[in-house]
């Protein structure tokens, strides 16, 4: 009896948190273009900071082989933003059928996609970084986008 009570405890303590390092948190009011170019550029992957038509940050980057935008939403006035969208388009040489596209979203949960006037399609995944959030949490989200990305590619024969 005294074993399971001592592994009991010691189990409680790792799931609040004694024991076991903490979570590195994200602000409570969301993200900074510098700091998600920052932690981009810590995984290895390229982090070109601009400026989107309405002065919020923006991040051209690439993974698995495909370039792509970050899109910052939901800004304060000193620029700290609590939405992320990662987005990526497609200049196909034959428009993506709808049928193609619906089949997609049908089949798949986290990354849609929408065509443009010429059939091409863009993909989207939306990331809430606010909040009680991580690094951790963000690290799990792009690891879908980036998974995804390749699946998509494959889908329409990138």
């Amino acid at each position: 009896m005294k074993t399971v009570m001592i592994a009991l405890a010691a189990a409680m303590a790792l799931s609040t948190g004694a024991g076991a390092a903490q979570a590195q948190s994200i602000d409570k009011d969301g993200m900074t273009g510098p700091e998600v170019s920052a932690w981009l550029q810590k995984g290895g992957y390229k982090a070109e900071l601009t400026k989107d038509g309405s002065g919020d940050p923006m991040i051209n980057s690439a993974a698995e082989g495909q370039t792509f935008k970050i899109y910052f939403y939901d800004c304060n006035d000193a620029k700290r933003c609590k939405a992320l969208q990662f987005s990526a388009g497609f200049d196909l040489k034959t428009p993506l059928a709808l049928e193609k596209a619906n089949t997609w979203n049908r089949k798949n949960r986290y990354l849609k996609v929408y065509l443009d006037d010429d059939g091409d399609p863009y993909v989207q995944y939306d990331v809430n970084v606010n909040a009680g959030r991580t690094i951790s949490g963000l690290d799990d989200d792009f690891g879908v986008w980036t998974g995804m990305i390749g699946d998509f590619t494959k889908f329409i024969d990138w």
